[in-house]
């Protein structure tokens, strides 16, 4: 049997924009989203906070679960979850080593060609005036 394996990812809204990564050794203009695997014994929120925290510095509380995601390898498959988490007033960027830099897209479909695939397919579902209206309503 193949491992599945569980993971987080972390919509950072500041505005009507969100929080992109480029991960070192990445061909092109291509920016994911803070987040990865989860541990054993780990929630999604410990998961979330603590990773985020890793690439970026950022101390973040999940807000709302949003989506899942799927990424299927031939050797294993990982499942995932999209939590909206506000960006934190004083926050400052500091990027991991595992990153080479930051940027904060448009909350809108057309930023979806600077995404990743594995996310950008699942986040082209995504009611991008709701999650402004919803966030902004906070």
């Amino acid at each position: 049997m193949k491992p599945v394996i569980p993971a987080v990812k972390a919509v950072i809204v500041k505005g009507d924009t969100f929080l992109a990564l480029k991960k070192k050794g990445q061909a092109g203009d291509v920016y994911e989203l803070p987040g990865g695997k989860m541990n054993f014994g780990e929630t999604h929120g410990e998961c979330l906070f603590r990773e985020v925290y890793e690439e970026t510095g950022l101390e973040v509380q999940p807000f709302i679960l949003y989506d899942t995601w799927e990424n299927f390898q031939p050797d294993y498959q990982i499942t995932g979850v999209f939590y909206l988490v506000e960006m934190p007033e004083n926050g400052t960027i500091r990027l991991s080593e595992e990153h080479v830099a930051y940027q904060f897209l448009p909350l809108e479909k057309a930023s979806l060609a600077q995404m990743d695939i594995v996310f950008a397919d699942r986040m082209a579902r995504w009611d991008f005036e709701a999650i402004k209206g919803f966030m902004g309503a906070r």
